[in-house]
């Protein structure tokens, strides 16, 4: 087992490096902190590219739960298991696990060319959200409600930030995601959606009242989300929504606004909290 014990080593140096996210995105690589989302990126089938585990001696580590055991075997199988020393582990990682495991993978393609065929249900697509803390309380949200994808839309955030992964226990790896320009989704969506709503707070209809079930001829409906500071604004007016299954032809239409009824003084909620109640309002639709 080799043992990286230098902070002058050209791994830990770059993996340190990496912490920077715009360095990480420019080296097309995605770092994991924890077992758990560890093995949540192995399943989902990104590519290991290194996994390093805090050591306290010279021996192999054979503690810990059944997800870090698991991931550790795999490492060491593919031959890219590393032991870092205490002390230079805590320069390389990102908070507190007490799995105190790090995993680098190959970025697995984030354009919406890279998207799986998508399931039957709804698209969320998040316009300009900034925190990677949303970004990761939406996908654990979007990963519990089953949707068909989730799309971020000129976001200044990544869903592969650490504070999004840890956010969402692993489930950036788990719902089916791409990241796009307006135009590049607002063409997706005619493609592949039967509906588009956006969520508004002068919303002239209330979410409540709102068809989410997804029940057109392609089986998808799309609900749009805007940033914490600014929601949509004037974006996301209209669309071209298909006049046929098909697809052959298009029509320009108005988006219809949806909101959340708020019975207090405040006219929204964090965006996270209100993707969780929109998601669930779908799936209440769709049970029924």
């Amino acid at each position: 087992m080799e043992i990286l014990r230098s902070s002058q080593n050209a791994t830990i140096r770059r993996l340190v490096g990496l912490r920077n996210n715009r360095r990480r995105r420019a080296a097309g690589v995605v770092l994991v902190d924890g077992a758990r989302e560890t093995l949540r990126a192995i399943e989902s089938g990104m590519r290991l590219l290194g996994f390093y585990e805090q050591v306290d001696g010279e021996a192999l580590p054979v503690e810990g739960g059944p997800e870090l055991r698991e991931v550790r075997s795999h490492a060491i199988e593919a031959g890219v298991y590393r032991g870092v020393t205490r002390e230079l582990f805590s320069k390389v990682c990102y908070g507190e696990a007490d799995d105190r495991c790090l995993a680098e993978f190959a970025h697995p393609g984030d354009s919406l060319s890279d998207l799986p065929t998508l399931k039957p249900g709804l698209v969320l697509v998040l316009d300009r959200v900034e925190k990677p803390g949303n970004v990761g309380a939406i996908f654990r949200t979007a990963d519990g409600a089953g949707i068909s994808a989730v799309l971020l839309c000129d976001c200044p955030s990544d869903r592969f930030n650490s504070n999004a992964i840890r956010g969402s226990l692993g489930a950036v790896f788990t719902v089916p995601s791409a990241s796009g320009t307006a135009s590049e989704i607002a063409d997706f969506l005619s493609k592949q959606v039967d509906e588009v709503f956006a969520m508004r707070v002068e919303g002239s209809t209330s979410l409540y009242t709102v068809n989410l079930r997804a029940d057109g001829p392609r089986g998808r409906n799309a609900v749009i989300m805007g940033s914490e500071a600014d929601g949509l604004g004037q974006r996301w007016q209209t669309w071209q929504k298909p006049n046929d299954s098909a697809g052959s032809s298009s029509s320009e239409v108005s988006i219809p606004g949806i909101h959340l009824p708020m019975a207090g003084r405040v006219d929204s909620l964090n965006v996270s909290v209100s993707a969780a109640l929109v998601l669930f309002e779908a799936v209440r639709q769709r049970s029924n």
